[in-house]
Parts: structure tokens; sequence; C-alpha cells
């Protein structure tokens, strides 16, 4: 006991007197604040959510993994303790240093970061730091600089650099719509006063988290200062509301002081849920008290509030009849679908993402009513009406989506109409486009100018060793003849096909858009006209094909690195515009 006191001593040292300065500091001068804490596991004695209290902008962490690999858990719980001190502190901006990877240097397109930066929004985070973006001042030193081994090499001279900008839009709106309103999260989750939340994620995700509610994690500082009772909410000062207070954890231990707060909360109201505290873990405290209020509290005195004596939160959250913000039925088994839910003036808007590797097909129950649903895609910057019906004060919406596919469902405008019904087409395929593609390589990367392609096929899959290891920007350029029965200013879908890694399409000399992942389809319909139109696909892969090349024997280098690149025998990655490229339209 003398120890947790001086651990928790420790704690509040650093928090106030070190974080706390840092800030006071800093707005004496003007500055913000951007504050990550701890990060991994436990590096140091320390309480993450009363360190990030003092910044501007919360902040956290999240690194890349590989294909094969999993993500490290105790980064998801950096990123929802960040995320919750915003919405109990009411800073509307939550930062992470954004898909850092070690010892893959320029091996991510944006394809293969989607799944990490969605990993992010789903974890609160509203405003993404990428790391990292080293200062380039040389433009005959490419790939350039970089941080050692570290780093998203996010910069002017990566190799799709030139075709980032819808990557960067998605990014960008997803973090724009994350930041309106306000976060709904029905449950307050007591971590203890024992371990950080990055510790209770060390190793794998801790038990007792709700299934289908959001949450948001709370210390006994915010029990102390930050919450009050409102009805039967429990309301932060930053507006944040909740329905209930769940003890996870290391809550079987709890102070005095956080046991009174909690009794005082539930006497004005408010819902907990969890079992009963054993003792506390501090010299400071007067067991006998302790039993007393413990016992009065978990055997019924509870005031206008109420005590639902569980370690099952689901069943806790069933028993006080709280529904959750979205409910999903017939989602694959395996396949758990998660949302972000944010209140906004007049209505709701719901973040819903796939991370896993299936289709999901699926009826989403939104805890809304009287309000139209609409569906915003913010990889192409749409929003299309979305049939729906309303029951039992609930909005039902069937949706679709393809492994890491990410969509807002939002409801804004106010209707008596009980259900809608929007009509759907399927896209008829009406040719492909054959052979010979022209190919117009970027200069000064070891590529020939130009060659002509019998058949579209792998860069990297070529005999010549300087297209094999190519790498930058290749302009695939070819003819179609617009389809029978098509006319001027209709929907005429482009299909690339499969492309490696990025890919920018221009019609008759009229830039038409940029594709950064599956599926490769584009709307031209704009800029085609009857009979033959002139196409360019643009098509920019990864450095790793080159810095390869570069390590072969006798080859002379046409990169330019300060750090490590590639072994000789390393595997090329796929490259280019592989195909096969066809011709959709849209049913009468």
């Amino acid at each position: 006991r003398f120890l947790f006191d001086y651990r928790q001593t420790l704690a509040e040292l650093l928090a106030e007197k070190h974080y706390g300065t840092v800030a006071q500091v800093a707005h004496e001068h003007g500055l913000k604040v951007y504050g990550e804490a701890l990060e991994d596991k436990r590096p140091m004695l320390g309480d993450d959510l009363a360190m990030r209290r003092h910044a501007d902008v919360p902040m956290a962490a999240m690194w890349t993994w590989s294909g094969s690999g999993a993500m490290r858990t105790t980064l998801l719980g950096d990123m929802k303790g960040a995320s919750s001190v915003a919405h109990v502190y009411g800073k509307p901006h939550v930062a992470a240093e954004s898909m850092t990877s070690v010892n893959s240097p320029w091996d991510f397109a944006p394809s293969d970061l989607k799944k990490v930066i969605d990993t992010e929004f789903l974890h609160g985070i509203n405003r993404p730091v990428i790391h990292t973006s080293v200062h380039q001042p040389l433009d005959d030193m490419q790939p350039g600089l970089s941080l050692a081994i570290f780093g998203q090499y996010f910069n002017r001279h990566e190799a799709w650099a030139p075709l980032a900008k819808p990557w960067i839009d998605y990014i960008a709106r997803t973090s724009y719509l994350l930041q309106q309103g306000r976060n709904v999260a029905d449950v307050a989750w007591f971590i203890g006063e024992d371990s950080p939340v990055t510790a209770l994620f060390a190793d794998k995700v801790p038990s007792g988290l709700p299934s289908e509610h959001a949450y948001d994690f709370i210390n006994a500082g915010m029990l102390g200062d930050a919450l009050r009772t409102e009805g039967s909410e429990v309301v932060a000062i930053g507006g944040a509301r909740y329905k209930a207070i769940y003890l996870g954890g290391t809550s079987r231990r709890m102070t005095l002081p956080t046991l009174k707060r909690l009794a005082a909360l539930v006497q004005a109201g408010a819902t907990l849920i969890g079992t009963r505290p054993e003792r506390s873990p501090s010299q400071a405290d007067d067991p006998g008290e302790f039993a007393r209020i413990a016992t009065a509290l978990w055997s019924g005195d509870t005031g206008r509030g109420k005590v639902i004596a569980t370690a099952d939160i689901d069943a806790g959250l069933a028993q006080a009849s709280i529904a959750p913000g979205l409910r999903v039925a017939g989602e694959p088994t395996g396949n758990p679908l998660r949302y972000v839910e944010r209140a906004i003036p007049g209505g709701h808007l719901f973040f819903i993402a796939n991370p896993a590797g299936g289709t999901a097909s699926f009826d989403a129950r939104f805890r809304v009513s009287g309000k139209r649903a609409e569906l915003w895609d913010a990889q192409t910057g749409t929003r299309t009406p979305l049939s729906y019906r309303t029951q039992a004060g609930q909005t039902q919406v069937q949706l679709t989506l393809q492994p890491d596919d990410a969509v807002f469902v939002v409801f804004r405008e106010d209707t008596t109409e009980p259900s809608r019904t929007v009509a759907r087409s399927t896209p008829l395929a009406a040719g492909a486009i054959g052979s010979p593609w022209t190919v117009a390589f970027q200069p000064g990367r070891g590529a020939p100018a130009q060659l002509v392609l019998g058949r579209l096929a792998p860069l990297q899959e070529s005999a010549d060793p300087a297209i094999r290891h190519f790498s930058g920007v290749a302009s695939y350029t070819n003819s179609f003849a617009a389809p029978k029965g098509w006319r001027a200013g209709q929907p005429l879908w482009l299909d690339l096909g499969q492309v490696a890694d990025v890919a920018e399409v221009w019609v008759n000399g009229q830039r038409i858009g940029g594709l950064w992942r599956a599926p490769w389809r584009i709307d031209v319909g704009a800029a085609a006209r009857k009979g033959n139109n002139q196409l360019e696909i643009r098509v920019a892969n990864k450095w790793v094909n080159r810095l390869i090349g570069d390590a072969q024997p006798g080859a002379k280098p046409v990169a330019r690195l300060a750090a490590p690149g590639y072994r000789a025998d390393a595997p090329l990655r796929p490259s280019g515009l592989i195909g096969p490229v066809t011709l959709w339209t849209q049913p009468r």
C-alpha cells in the first residue's frame, strides 16, 4: 500500500509538474501543445489520461503492421485513451503519430495504408500527423533523406507522390467529418487506479469492453472533477454524455475518494455497472469507512441511481435498457464491424468500417428516427440517398461493404416518411480496351523513354531489367470507341482491372480523377464523346523495385538515399497497369 501511494505521487507529479508545466509555458508564449503519453505498455509510472489532460490536442501513436502480422494492441488503447481525454474535456481535435513504419523503406502505397488510417479513425483520431515527412532539400537526391529506418517516407520524393492527391483527399474528408459535432458514447469505462490504458492493452484487448456500445475511458481524476450527473446521464465538462459507468481495468481495488465520488454520482441518478470493489490499495484510507460505503452501494442504497452488480458489461447494459447507437444484424461470423457516432447540428453521422478480409452485407439499425439516410463516401466525395425504413424508433438500412471499405451514413434531413426505396442499377459490361498500349516512362529513372506493349502485364515481370526495376510514373496511352447505344453525358465507367499502385485517368486531354485502391473503376462519361476517344492512364508504383535494381551486381545506381535500402535478392513488388481495362455502361 505504501508502494501504491508512492507510485501515485510520481504519476501525479508527471502529469501536473511536467505536462502541466510544459502546457503553461507554451500558453504563455501563444503556443499550443500536442501531447503523447506512454504509447507502449508501461514504459514509466504514470496515468496516460491524466498526462494528456494538459494538451490542447491529445495525441497517440499508431504504427503500421505487415499483411500477415497483427497490430500492437497497446496502440489501440493509446488512441482510445487520447480520444477519451478529448471527449471528456471538450477538445475538438485528437491527433496521432500516424502510419509509422520500421525497416520497410518506401514500401507502402495508399491501398496498404487504408486499413491503418481507418483503424485510427475508428478509435477517435481526427487529426492524423503522418510520421514522417522528412525535409528533402535536394532534387538530385531521390528518394532522399529519411529518419534512419523509421517512418512512412511521406514527402515529395515518394515515387507515387505526383498522384497522391485522391489519397490525401480521403484522409482530409474523413478527418473533417469526424471533427464535426460531438462524439456519442454510451459508456464511461473506468480504468481503475493502478495501471494506465496502454498497460491494460499491453498484450491483448482487455476483457469487459462492450461488444456493440461506444465507450470512452475515464480515470479517477475525471470522476473527481470532470463528471456530474444530469438526470440519469453522466455529463462531462467537455459535453460528452454517458448513460452508464462501468468498473473495468484494475477497479477491483479503488481508493476511498474514488468510491465516494462514484457513490455521489449514483445517488444523484447515475447507473453503475460492475462488481463490488474489494478494498482500497492506499495506506491513507480507512478500511471501515470503505467497507461501509461499498456495502451500502451494492446492497441497494443507491438514491435516484442504480447499481447493476455484474462484470458482464453487455448484460448490464441490456438490464439497464440501454440500446447501442448502431446494431448490426447479418454480418459474417468473425467479421466485426466498428463505428464512430457523432451528434451534429440537426442530426447524426456514423463512420462505419469493415476492417476484415471478407465482404460484409448486413442490416444496420441506427438509434435515429425521423431523418432521411444518406451515404457519404469520403473516397469519392459523393453523397447518395439510401433506402431505409423506420421501426420502433430505429432506422434500418441495408449496407454492403467490401474488404477495407469505410463509409459515412448521415442523418440530416427531417422526414415523416416511414420508409424510402432508392433504385439502384448494376453497370453492364460494354467491352474491353485491347492492345497495343504505348508506355512512356518518367525520365531519370533508368527506363527507356517509351515502348509499345503487345499486351498489358506487370512491369516487374519484364525481361528488360531497366523496366523490371522501374520506379516512378508510367503513362499508358490508347484509344477506345464509345460503346454502341451510349450517349454523351451518360455514365461510362472505365475499369482498370488491377493496378500497382496509384493511377490517374485522362480522357481526351481532360483529367478525370485518381484511383488508389480496388475497385479500380471511375466514371469517364463527362469527358467521353461519340466515336474515338483518347485515353491516358498514369500509374505510379513504389521505390522498392528501383532500389532492388540498384543493388544488383555491377548496377549503376539510379536512386540516391541516406539509409539502408534493399538486398539484390529481395522480391520485386507488383508494378504498373496490369488490367484488363474494360468499359461499363449504365442499363436503361
